[in-house]
């Protein structure tokens, strides 16, 4: 089981992801705001963080990437669509938003963050 923390200000899309990676036997803790997030980083509920999917849209997320990545460089951030070059910075993959929920796209998003933590797994 993976701990996932995922950040995005669309609660549909939240809820979506949050369910797939259920499904998949992985723990998810949504947060639609950075608050949210810090909030859950702070409780301690989390034992430890194997990926961070993030909208680098949502005010103050960039942030976050960086001061989390200060605190463990090996930390993967997976962004939900594409980013500038300014945002590259800490990020390590990308991936666009589904635009249907449907069984299809749940599973190409689930092999992509599974690609991500495997490669994860291979540097650490």
């Amino acid at each position: 089981m993976k701990h996932i923390l995922i950040i995005d200000s669309n609660l549909g899309f939240l809820f979506w992801l949050g369910e797939a990676l259920a499904e998949a036997r992985h723990q998810a803790w949504p947060a639609c705001n950075v608050a949210e997030a810090g909030a859950i980083l702070r409780s301690r509920r989390l034992p430890r963080l194997d990926l961070l999917i993030v909208n680098p849209s949502v005010d103050g997320a960039l942030r976050l990437v960086q001061r989390l990545r200060r605190a463990r460089p090996d930390l993967k951030v997976l962004a939900v669509d594409p980013v500038n070059d300014e945002q590259v910075r800490g990020i390590s993959d990308w991936r666009v938003r589904p635009q249907s929920h449907d069984r299809s796209a749940k599973s190409q998003w689930l092999r992509h963050i599974e690609r991500v933590i495997h490669v994860h797994k291979r540097a650490a």
